[in-house]
């Protein structure tokens, strides 16, 4: 057999787009199949947030790990299997209404989830060549796409068959975990990052400036996945929709995202990264506000289409900016920032649970709204940090 040429194309960056799709399908669906754990099996918002974060501490363990041995060898076989297992704890969760089954389900998932991004992430990176703002754009895509049809299939599949119809979920798992098995070499001949020629160019690891930008990416994911998870169950608990509807907008925000996402490389390539970043953190936290202090349907839509846009504008550009600061090592710098970051998010999931059960929900959103100026004060670090470095 004749050697493959890793020539940066952007017909790889599409089929790791397909990857993080089937993956993030699952991640999507889990947010939105929780109304339908509360509804069926009469689970509370505390017990339906240790799902999220039963799935989201699993991948905080494995995807910086992951991200560290992709360093040191590549591994493209372990996108196939992670999306395989994503899919595969989806489907489990639906076998049986016991916690016991449904928590260990979640934590599969997230493993498979966790262990095709770092890889992912790492290759996105190198197929893009010198347009890496638009290669982790189109990476980053794959991600709204999956999370935009998770709740349309949870809304289908789940509201025909009940729990049952979690069977779907395997099914593209499982085909896309086949075809990514057929491009193990086409990947793997892309190799690892050629420390040499970045250090001769003057590259360095730059671990400071990496972790301001963890922390702020750290302290959105709480925002992030606190909308993904409570929105739904805002929509049902306080606006008294069915729950098809608490999972349509979880579907409304991922397609505005998708097109938010697609915008992210060129506007970040004319306002700058960090600049973008602090830009929509001050959007988000003004669109929280104005969701807890208006709790009617058609304000609610407007203000899930503007976290949508504010929340994917910046992030496939952050992540890339994160990478820079880190250019030896590429995979630890995207284990961590999917990993580390969506851990963050999961641990702070059964305690905005907590506050929904005492409280209501609408503090949750005013919590949220604080997260956000806690992040911006991060991101305003960044901002100086990566003006000092041009």
């Amino acid at each position: 057999m004749g050697e493959i040429e890793a020539k940066p194309s952007r017909k790889y960056s599409f089929m790791l787009m397909g990857g993080h799709l089937c993956a993030d399908i699952n991640q999507g669906a889990l947010s939105a199949i929780l109304p339908f754990l509360v509804m069926y099996d009469g689970f509370g918002y505390a017990q339906v947030a240790l799902v999220i974060f039963a799935s989201n501490i699993m991948s905080a363990i494995v995807q910086p790990l992951f991200g560290v041995l992709g360093d040191r060898k590549s591994r493209p076989w372990v996108m196939s299997l992670g999306v395989f297992l994503a899919g595969l704890g989806m489907f489990c969760i639906g076998l049986v209404p016991d916690l016991r089954i449904i928590v260990p389900s979640a934590m599969v998932s997230g493993i498979g989830i966790a262990m095709f991004h770092p890889e992912g992430g790492r290759l996105a990176n190198l197929v893009a060549g010198e347009h890496k703002g638009r290669g982790m754009s189109i990476f980053a895509v794959g991600g709204n796409v999956g999370f935009a049809l998770g709740p349309v299939m949870v809304a289908i599949f789940i509201g025909a068959f009940g729990m049952a119809g979690s069977v779907a979920f395997l099914v593209p798992s499982t085909l896309y975990a086949i075809f990514l098995l057929t491009k193990v070499r086409t990947f793997k001949a892309f190799g690892l990052v050629d420390k040499a020629a970045v250090q001769s160019a003057g590259g360095r690891d730059r671990w400071g400036a990496f972790w301001v930008v963890i922390a702020a990416l750290s302290i959105r994911s709480i925002i992030f996945t606190g909308c993904l998870s409570f929105i739904p169950l805002f929509v049902v608990g306080v606006l008294g929709q069915p729950e098809a509807v608490g999972s349509l907008m979880i579907t409304l925000y991922s397609l505005v995202g998708v097109c938010a996402t697609l915008l992210s490389g060129r506007v970040s390539e004319r306002f700058g990264a960090a600049e973008l970043l602090a830009g929509c953190l001050v959007v988000i936290m003004a669109a929280l506000l104005v969701f807890a202090g208006f709790p009617y349907l058609p304000i609610t839509i407007a203000i899930v289409v503007v976290l949508a846009v504010a929340m994917n504008l910046s992030y496939p550009s952050t992540v890339t900016l994160g990478q820079s600061f880190l250019p030896l090592h590429l995979g630890t710098a995207s284990g961590l920032s999917y990993g580390l970051v969506t851990c963050v998010g999961g641990i702070a999931s059964p305690g905005l649970g907590t506050v929904g059960d005492v409280f209501g929900l609408i503090p949750v959103f005013l919590l949220l709204a604080l997260a956000a100026a806690v992040s911006l004060a991060f991101a305003l670090v960044v901002v100086r940090i990566s003006r000092n470095s041009r």
